[in-house]
């Protein structure tokens, strides 16, 4: 594509140069010109016309694959023949930038949930390090809740979490509020003591005498945040169990916004294209009014000497 491009810009200076010639060819040498330069400089005014009309299909399909093509063909003084490649190159750079911000934004959230080691302080005082999502802990609380109740709708199916760190890992674990329990503030807030012992679920609201437990119960707290005797249903629907998930959240929507910024401009690129090709065509009808010549297919008749005879001959030519 780029050698097509090449060969049409090639064209197009091959023309002007052309041009240039007949037009020298008509007016007169250089030196007849400094003859008469003297005697009629003030006195002449030449007019320059088009002597060949250009093609508009040819136009539209240069300005349609490279903006501002056309335009220099058909005319290159014409405005817009510097306009358009001048937005595409503004629009390409802000393509790239946000895409290169997309990219970063999506290595630090990546990196925040799982791909780097932080202290967390337990419910006892205790620093210990972890990484923020494990999935070793939520497969440890999933597995419980499979276990918990045959009817409801925790079973295998319902547990789908990648074992790879891919793409849907990442989506999955923000976008779902069942993958909530490999955060380490859920997990060592509900599943373990003020030490970080495991410890098996605490039902709210408690007092429950079925078995085994209704699903309609919420997983409490296995020791007070605050004040007495006091546990926080978890609300998978809500970041409040989570404060980590909340904040992984955020920074996936800080580069998906990124990324929406990219589309954008690619959809404006393309309308760049749609738009320099229609220019095109109005650059290449302006032009083509002071043509004094046509252009087409047209049928020549005339005869040649072929072996001491003249002979008549049909012609076709055709001028593009």
């Amino acid at each position: 594509m780029p050698k097509i491009i090449l060969c049409f810009l090639l064209l197009s200076l091959l023309g002007g140069l052309m041009a240039q010639t007949e037009e020298d060819w008509i007016w007169g040498s250089d030196e007849q010109s400094e003859e008469q330069s003297e005697e009629e400089s003030s006195d002449v005014d030449f007019i320059k016309v088009n002597y060949a009309k250009k093609d508009a299909r040819l136009a539209l399909m240069m300005s349609a694959l490279v903006p501002g093509a056309g335009q220099f063909y058909a005319d290159k003084t014409a405005i817009t023949t510097y306009i358009f490649p001048a937005v595409e190159i503004g629009l390409i750079a802000a393509i790239l930038s946000f895409q290169k911000s997309g990219n970063d934004k999506t290595d630090d959230f990546e990196r925040y949930a799982n791909q780097e080691v932080i202290e967390y302080q337990l419910g006892d005082g205790t620093v210990i390090e972890t990484v923020r999502y494990d999935r070793e802990r939520q497969n440890r609380i999933q597995n419980i809740l499979i276990n918990l109740n045959p009817v409801d709708i925790y079973e295998d199916s319902y547990f789908r979490l990648q074992e790879t760190n891919s793409q849907h890992f990442y989506e999955d674990i923000g976008k779902y509020p069942h993958y909530v329990f490999g955060w380490a503030d859920w997990y060592y807030t509900f599943a373990t003591d003020a030490s970080g012992a495991d410890m098996q679920p605490i039902w709210y609201p408690s007092g429950h005498d079925s078995d085994p437990p209704d699903p309609g119960w919420v997983w409490g707290g296995n020791y007070p945040l605050w004040g007495d005797n006091i546990t926080i249903p978890v609300e998978n629907d809500t970041h409040a169990s989570s404060a980590m998930r909340k904040k992984y959240v955020d920074m996936r929507n800080d580069a998906k916004a990124e990324y929406t910024k990219a589309h954008t401009f690619t959809f404006i690129l393309a309308l760049n294209h749609v738009l320099a090709g229609m220019d095109a065509l109005r650059v290449t009808s302006k032009i083509n009014r002071g043509a004094i010549t046509d252009s087409g297919v047209k049928m020549q008749y005339f005869t040649q000497l072929k072996d001491n005879h003249l002979t008549p001959m049909l012609g076709l030519t055709w001028k593009f």
